[in-house]
């Protein structure tokens, strides 16, 4: 079964650097190995979530204030459907840029048409 927001998120305490705090509920207890991809998405959004806490079904995120309540909603559900999908972010949580492998020799100087 996947992983999905239930209830409303919810602003628990607004920052004076113009980030907040929202708490929300899952519906059932995510692994870590889950937690992890959800971190990561979160980070590399345009939200930039800072600090990510799960307790059980309980989770908190620190992040950028949404413009309104539709973007926070729709950038929750976002992390946690790409957790749930374990797609691979394109920072990590502690901002750090991940290593990508040089392409092979034989593609490198070559120019490539549109397919």
């Amino acid at each position: 079964m996947l992983i999905q927001r239930i209830g409303v998120p919810s602003f628990d305490e607004r920052r004076s650097d113009n980030r907040v705090v929202v708490r929300f509920r899952v519906n059932r207890q995510p692994d870590q190995a889950w937690i992890s991809s959800f971190k990561a998405h979160a980070a590399s959004s345009a939200l930039g979530a800072t600090t990510a806490v799960f307790n059980g079904n309980d989770a908190a995120v620190e992040l950028a204030r949404p413009k309104s309540a539709a973007e926070l909603s729709t950038a929750l559900d976002c992390f946690i459907e790409c957790a749930n999908l374990g797609l691979r972010s394109w920072g990590t949580f502690e901002g750090a840029p991940r290593a990508m492998p040089a392409p092979p020799r034989s593609f490198r100087g070559k120019v490539r048409d549109r397919v």
